[in-house]
């Protein structure tokens, strides 16, 4: 049975909005305002900002087998259990105008179908046994993450292995994650969401340190940023993470030293009453953590997970 349209959205998660198109379902990560001011920034930034990050349908079945169209978009991964199953390069099988069938086995199970990190997931139809019930998935908790490419996932060899992925599914969590590579404090790129998230998680400042010309200009960007997130989440726990460890962190850039960008970050975090995470506490020191200069690699994303968990437990 194929599933309709408002089946799809009651078992969508990660998403701000799901619309239905000429061409196919589509998803947002973020608000129609938050991507005009990202592409106001840069092309770059704008397209990261469409991409499907975090974005799954996430039910509990009875069906013996699942089936999609993918109309755009690449990596998907399918879940059963919590447990990863299968990892569906979509470009393959629309270039064979083929449509992937996966084995879910006997019994209910919850499936979760992982949308692509890094490029812009759009669904055609999506096809259970006939028969079947489709029932979404209640989660435990409610969390958004704000961040740069570190947070989309960036050199992941599987997106659900990123750092917020892996805290999500810790959490059982119902997450939205505004993972944008390259991106950095700007007020101007904030937006009031309509998602009661009950944590909040910003982890921008290691493409502040050299986009920024000097550490004040940074500061006050990060100060107008965080006064926006106080204004919707002051009421809830919010953690500031500060840059984590990139190989050349001894390095003295225009604006000042690579701590010094950590400090100014810190700084902000403690004077809106954020509680801090000191990124340079959550990834080793060396290359075989990391997937070059600035990103972990799967490793280093989940001793980063480990480690954010274990803060936020305390």
């Amino acid at each position: 049975m194929k599933l309709s349209f408002e089946q799809i959205k009651r078992s969508t998660f990660g998403a701000l909005s799901v619309k239905e198109e000429s061409d196919g379902i589509h998803f947002a990560k973020c608000t129609e305002k938050q991507v005009a001011a990202w592409y106001a920034l840069s092309q770059t930034l704008g397209v990261r900002s469409e991409t499907t990050t975090g974005i799954r349908l996430d039910f509990h079945t009875n069906s013996k087998t699942l089936s999609f169209t993918a109309v755009d978009g690449d990596k998907f991964e399918v879940l059963i259990n919590g447990l990863q199953r299968y990892r569906i390069h979509a470009e393959a099988y629309r270039a064979k105008c083929e449509k992937p069938t996966f084995d879910l086995e006997e019994g209910e199970k919850r499936v979760t179908l992982i949308f692509p990190s890094h490029s812009r997931g759009v669904l055609g139809d999506v096809e259970l046994d006939d028969g079947s019930y489709i029932t979404p998935h209640k989660h435990a908790t409610k969390m958004l993450f704000i961040g740069d490419s570190i947070t989309q996932g960036w050199n992941s060899r599987y997106d659900s292995l990123s750092w917020a992925w892996r805290v999500t599914q810790y959490y059982d969590a119902d997450s939205i994650i505004q993972g944008i590579g390259g991106a950095y404090f700007h007020e101007g790129t904030w937006d009031c969401v309509d998602f009661d998230a009950d944590t909040v998680l910003v982890a921008y400042g290691t493409n502040d340190f050299g986009h920024y010309s000097t550490l004040e200009e940074m500061r006050g960007h990060a100060a107008k940023f965080l006064d926006s997130i106080f204004a919707q989440f002051g009421d809830k726990r919010v953690y500031v993470i500060s840059p984590i460890y990139r190989s050349d962190w001894q390095k003295q850039k225009k604006m000042g030293s690579f701590l010094e960008a950590c400090a100014v970050v810190k700084e902000e975090a403690a004077s809106h009453g954020f509680t801090l995470i000191d990124g340079m506490e959550l990834v080793p020191y060396h290359g075989d953590f990391m997937a070059d200069a600035v990103h972990p690699n799967d490793l280093g994303f989940g001793v980063y997970a480990e480690n954010v968990i274990a803060k936020l437990e305390k």
